[in-house]
C-alpha cells in the first residue's frame, strides 16, 4: 500500500473484522465486518467475481 501511494495509484482493500491497519492506507475499503473467516473469504469471491465481470462489460463490451 505504501509504495502504491508514493508512485499515485489509487488503492482498494479486502478486508474482514475491523479491516486492520490494511483499511487505514487503502483509498477504498471493501469490509466485510464479520469475525468468521469462511463469510469474509465467501464474501472477497463474490465481490470479486463481480469486480471481473465490470471489468468484462465495461472495458470489453462483453455482456453474459
Amino acid at each position: 500500500m505504501d509504495e502504491a501511494k508514493k508512485i499515485g495509484i489509487t488503492t482498494i482493500a479486502l478486508t474482514g473484522k475491523d479491516g486492520g491497519k490494511m483499511a487505514k492506507k487503502a483509498d477504498i475499503v471493501l469490509n466485510v465486518p464479520t469475525d468468521s473467516t469462511p463469510r469474509v473469504q465467501e464474501t472477497h469471491l463474490v465481490i470479486l467475481h463481480t469486480l471481473c465481470e465490470l471489468v468484462d462489460t465495461i472495458l470489453f463490451n462483453k455482456k453474459n
